[in-house]
């Protein structure tokens, strides 16, 4: 099959409900993905509007294989960027205000779209909803605590994309000691898909090793997934000690990426 253009409203029927494309995909009127595939192979490439990181072009595939990444996929991919279609389809996207770029780590070779890597991140989903937490374990935060909030994501985690209050449909939770200080927080909103996604999880350092992460991180994912069926959430990969907390709760790894601007 050549390579074609769907409309982003249609992308995720024509994936067969991929997660990464109906977590990661807007599907705003007028827009549209670059699409090839052959058999069980596709690859895609659709431009991803972020709250934090502008409009990055994002490719994505799979094959049933079970594979994240398969090298059926990374050569469907190669076909897709190397495609006649590309060029004009990618330089429409720069009008548009796209500049950075997403691919899977196994494909940041491709086409030179990714001549220097700044991000590496993994995306991780999950639909099964972790156990209660202990009575007063966390508390709902609200705008008031704002500031605090703030303070804290300054203090202890200043690369989160989690932005207190900025937008809304927000849900804050944390941890409080005695005083009534904050230890721990984080964050679920939706995505511009609709999608919830957690971020600016964040458990202060004398108050690490105590669960309080995983308490918070729990909580927002059971709330997400008793309303919306699923939760998201994204992770620098260098973080293991996350990786393996999110995982213990039932997360599992659909992309690992590499990051960084368009070239």
């Amino acid at each position: 099959m050549s390579v074609v253009r769907i409309p982003l409203p249609d992308l995720a029927l024509w994936t067969g409900g991929d997660r990464v494309v109906l977590a990661e995909s807007t599907p705003l009127p007028g827009t549209d993905a670059l699409c090839v595939r052959h058999g069980p192979v596709w690859a895609v490439a659709f431009a991803r509007p972020t709250y934090t990181h502008g409009t990055n072009l994002m490719l994505h595939g799979d094959d049933d294989s079970g594979q994240l990444v398969s090298p059926a996929v990374v050569a469907a991919l190669e076909e897709l960027v190397s495609s006649a279609s590309f060029a004009g389809w990618l330089a429409h996207q720069r009008t548009k205000g796209v500049d950075a770029v997403s691919l899977p780590r196994t494909a940041a070779h491709i086409g030179g779209l990714l001549p220097q890597p700044q991000g590496l991140w993994e995306w991780m989903w999950t639909t099964t909803p972790p156990a209660a937490h202990p009575p007063h374990g966390t508390v709902e935060l609200v705008e008031e605590d704002r500031g605090a909030l703030q303070a804290l994501l300054d203090a202890h985690n200043p690369g989160t994309d989690g932005q207190p209050f900025a937008r809304p449909g927000q849900r804050w939770v944390g941890v409080r000691d005695v005083d009534g200080d904050l230890l721990a927080v984080g964050c679920c909103e939706p995505e511009r898909s609709g999608t919830p996604v957690l971020s600016g999880i964040t458990v202060v350092p004398a108050a690490r090793g105590r669960g309080l992460g995983r308490m918070v991180t729990a909580d927002l994912t059971r709330v997400a997934i008793g309303t919306h069926g699923w939760c998201t959430l994204g992770m620098y990969s260098v973080n293991d000690t996350a990786r393996r907390l999110y995982h213990s709760l039932g997360y599992e790894t659909g992309a690992v990426w590499s990051s960084g601007a368009l070239g």
